[in-house]
């Protein structure tokens, strides 16, 4: 039976390790379980956790039942879920959906640091970076990530014209996202100077991102590799 999680107990087994576990733990972290917009539920095999319809779902067993998952899926609605590829491929057989690919890369290139990296840039100006690449709406993004920062979950990195969100960065595992460099400084490098300071920075933990295929030739030029694939299912009504 899924259940919704009302305190840190009830997530108690939430791996330490895992995209999927460190993306969860960072919204517990930011939010806790008080916020009805940000809510965590257990099964016998699978913590999920929801943000305003779009799910992340974290296996802590192989012994999960996607027929529970499938028919809760189907009931409670969804706007996305992202999870492992075996999950997904196994969730597509139940439900209508669309669907996409995303490699995981994890960095194992020379990092090179950056004295002009803006390490608290204000978040307008990060904005105003991202918007150029990233459909988003300011206020929702805005009171999301000032939230984050706050409580010591993300932050956001600027190098010139170029900006990226550190997602997370939890039991040494850190996560870039959101990598913009403003269309006029396009393809001077801008970008690949700011991924290899922020790794720089991040030398202690393990840094990955989540990229779709046309992309693997830029990550892959920075001296990331791909270690793992995991999908995103998105409603076919959206």
């Amino acid at each position: 039976m899924i259940k919704r999680a009302y305190s840190l107990e009830d997530l108690s087994l939430l791996p330490e390790s895992g995209v999927e576990a460190q993306k969860i733990r960072a919204l517990l972290i930011a939010y806790g379980t008080k916020y009805d917009f940000c809510r965590f539920y257990v099964s016998e095999s699978v913590i999920l956790c929801e943000t305003d319809g779009s799910f992340v779902l974290c296996e802590y067993t192989d012994d999960r039942d996607v027929n529970e998952l499938a028919e809760f899926f189907t009931f409670h609605g969804f706007l996305e879920i992202f999870c492992s590829k075996k999950l997904g491929e196994l969730l597509l057989r139940s439900l209508h959906c669309s669907f996409q690919k995303i490699n995981l890369m994890r960095f194992y290139g020379k990092a090179v640091p950056n004295e002009d990296i803006e390490n608290s840039p204000p978040l307008d100006d990060v904005y105003k970076i991202l918007k150029t690449t990233f459909n988003i709406e300011y206020e929702p993004w805005y009171a999301d990530m000032s939230h984050r920062i706050r409580h010591g979950v993300s932050g956001a990195r600027v190098l010139g014209g170029s900006a990226l969100i550190i997602q997370h960065n939890l039991n040494g595992e850190a996560l870039l996202s959101q990598i913009a460099t403003l269309p006029e400084q396009r393809r001077l490098g801008g970008a690949s100077r700011l991924i290899k300071a922020v790794c720089a920075e991040l030398y202690a933990s393990d840094v990955y991102v989540l990229c779709e295929d046309k992309l693997l030739p830029f990550y892959g030029g920075l001296g990331f590799e791909k270690v793992s694939e995991k999908m995103v299912l998105a409603h076919s009504d959206r």
